[in-house]
């Protein structure tokens, strides 16, 4: 975890792009999947609490010092393209995508799937088939990934080997409901989104949950947690 300097480099405001901006960063400052770094506005002085913003994408390079990547996140509306910010992250823990995973199902219980999307380059290049799972449309997806609404959701469970699911707090108690009809243990990991305003530098506890191994803080613990801490 570091401090950096990066800025706005481009609004995205199609939904299908499943990104609301492009950031300039340093390439240290890059989040893994799953994981976040924290930003805010250094000429702001009303804007008090940091927003944690996540992966929508690979990043690009742009050049030794710089990396261009898509972030899903709510913006200040005060956010605009050259807005300088500051970075402090990356933080928390991210996916880890198995190896030997060849049958990926990636899954977005809320509004965009843009936070699962920095997996696929990972699964394609390990020979993984991908089915992703969403709601939302979703463009320029690589031919090997298959769209799949969520009313097909059960179905990729109970055909992958690997899961990965975006999941609101406040949908836990759908997903659990999807689980039972699951009729084995699904191998796999969940982002849980929800407020992390201190970004575990305080341990202000908004961001607690309960797990099977007790309450947890998604800034420090997760935000991504395995599949099995989670389910009941």
């Amino acid at each position: 975890m570091g401090h950096y300097k990066g800025r706005v480099a481009e609004l995205l405001l199609e939904p299908y792009q499943n990104a609301t901006a492009r950031l300039a960063i340093p390439p240290q400052a890059t989040p893994r999947p799953g994981q976040y770094v924290q930003a805010w506005s250094p000429n702001d002085e009303l804007e008090a609490i940091p927003r944690s913003l996540f992966a929508a994408g690979p990043a690009e390079r742009r050049s030794a010092a710089e990396v261009s990547l898509p972030i899903l996140a709510a913006l200040p509306t005060g956010w605009q393209p050259g807005t300088q910010l500051n970075l402090r992250g990356p933080l928390g823990r991210g996916f880890d995508l198995p190896g030997r995973a060849q049958r990926v199902a990636l899954a977005a219980l809320g509004s965009s799937p843009g936070r699962l999307l920095p997996l696929v380059p990972a699964a394609i290049k390990q020979g993984a088939e991908v089915v992703l799972c969403c709601e939302t449309a979703v463009r320029e997806l690589p031919l090997a990934v298959e769209l799949r609404g969520l009313d097909g959701l059960v179905e990729a469970l109970r055909w992958a080997d690997f899961v990965a699911l975006d999941v609101p707090l406040e949908t836990l108690e759908r997903l659990n409901g999807i689980l039972s009809r699951i009729p084995r243990t699904v191998w796999g990991q969940v982002l849980v989104l929800t407020s992390m305003p201190c970004g575990s530098l305080a341990k202000c506890g908004v961001c607690t949950l309960a797990t099977s191994s007790g309450a947890q803080l998604a800034c420090e613990d997760g935000p991504v947690f395995e599949l099995g801490q989670l389910a009941v």
